[in-house]
């Protein structure tokens, strides 16, 4: 296909894809911000990933499932464009399938950056969600500037990098593995290949994925002393909260 068409189907994809998945969003992002103490049960409990549900329509409502949905369309529109259709594209210029997956990684955070920060932050601020998008941003530049558009934005690359190449590596290693056990190139392999290339993603991604929830959340853009509190309270899972509802969304 034209490069034009191959962005134009890659966003159109995601913005789809971002449209049915982001209730589970936002419970990742409640999970992760959740100050209990229980890292273990955020990150990888079934019971406490379905309890959440109910948990947060009786408290807020079913609004809340739907914050921040038209900042991450838009992001989804600019970011995921980019970062699927340009990875193929750029792999058979430069031969390198890791290297381009790295690079577009970056370059599609750089596009939609601003609105990954307003998504997280109306996720994780009901009160602000209700009074809308471009309130919520007249707010946040108000609050922080101009620069408050990239806060996380160092997170948020080296997330979308290793996001990129630890979906596109381990899936087509997957799929060579896996085909002489499943015998078949079709609907199988490819479902099996997806499923073991997400626990893979979401594992290596986790850390980076906390750190960016926290720092685009926070007023203050998520202080260093702030994450070590959390990180001596709940020890190393706190990288990993959300985790399940992270597979759930993208495995």
């Amino acid at each position: 296909l034209p490069l034009h068409l191959t962005l134009t189907a890659s966003g159109v994809a995601v913005v789809a894809a971002t449209m049915l998945t982001h209730p589970i969003d936002v419970v990742k992002v409640r999970l992760q911000l959740a100050n209990q103490g229980a890292a273990g049960a955020d990150a990888f409990s079934v019971s406490r990933f379905v309890r959440m549900w109910p948990s947060l329509y009786r408290a807020e409502g079913l609004p809340v499932f739907y914050a921040g949905i038209r900042s991450g369309a838009v992001r989804s529109a600019s970011y995921g464009a980019a970062r699927i259709g340009l990875c193929e594209p750029l792999e058979q210029r430069t031969g390198s399938k890791t290297g381009s997956a790295l690079a577009v990684g970056v370059f599609a955070t750089v596009l939609g950056n601003p609105f990954e920060v307003l998504k997280v932050r109306l996720q994780a601020r009901p009160a602000e969600a209700a009074k809308g998008e471009f309130s919520a941003m007249l707010a946040m530049v108000r609050e922080g500037g101009v620069a408050s558009l990239f806060r996380g934005f160092q997170w948020a690359a080296a997330r979308s990098s290793v996001l990129t190449a630890s979906q596109v590596v381990p899936y087509a290693y997957g799929k060579r593995v896996l085909q002489p056990v499943l015998r078949t190139d079709g609907l199988p392999l490819h479902v099996a290949a997806s499923l073991a290339a997400g626990v893979v993603t979401c594992t290596v991604t986790a850390p980076l994925d906390v750190m960016k929830t926290h720092v685009m959340s926070s007023a203050g853009g998520g202080s260093r002393s702030e994450i070590v509190a959390r990180l001596r309270q709940e020890g190393p899972l706190f990288f990993f909260k959300g985790w399940l509802a992270n597979y759930v969304r993208i495995g």
